[in-house]
């Protein structure tokens, strides 16, 4: 189940297929019975964000990100709550990113959505910067990121 929060009104269209790609990466993830916030946001409030919760030595204060996510609970922890955690996306971020990368907002929340649903579960990955994982990013550790993109992106096409 998603709980969509929009502090940042998106365009027409991508709130459905927000939630359509969420529920086809939470099949893929086997937690279709769990819960994920997700928050559409700007820019001003996602930098606020990574400024209060990464390590300052670990960031650019100044950047904004495109997503981030908050578990609920320690993943490996035997005991999976019922809701996962918080995702945050930047609509402005994806919009710079989705014209730089030449495709639609609506794709690119698609993607940061499952990134950050991916990471909620318990996976990481190695920083890569200015590679988004779904345009090439190699190596064993990112095969569940690239397999969740692909569930995330069947939504994309449905009607």
């Amino acid at each position: 189940m998603l709980d969509l929060v929009s502090q940042k009104r998106p365009p027409p269209g991508v709130r459905p297929v927000l939630r359509r790609s969420i529920q086809r990466v939470m099949d893929h993830l086997d937690i279709a019975d769990r819960e994920v916030t997700v928050v559409l946001v700007s820019d001003r409030t996602i930098r606020q964000l990574k400024h209060e919760h990464w390590p300052a030595e670990d960031i650019d204060e100044t950047a904004a990100t495109d997503v981030l996510s908050f578990p609920s609970w320690e993943p490996g922890d035997p005991f999976m709550p019922p809701h996962l955690g918080d995702i945050f996306i930047s609509l402005d971020t994806a919009q710079r990113q989705a014209d730089a990368r030449g495709h639609s907002l609506t794709r690119e929340v698609a993607l940061l959505a499952s990134h950050g649903l991916t990471h909620l579960v318990g996976f990481d990955h190695p920083h890569a910067e200015g590679l988004g994982y779904e345009e090439g990013a190699t190596g064993e550790e990112w095969n569940v990121f690239h397999a969740s993109w692909q569930a995330a992106q069947q939504a994309l096409t449905d009607d």
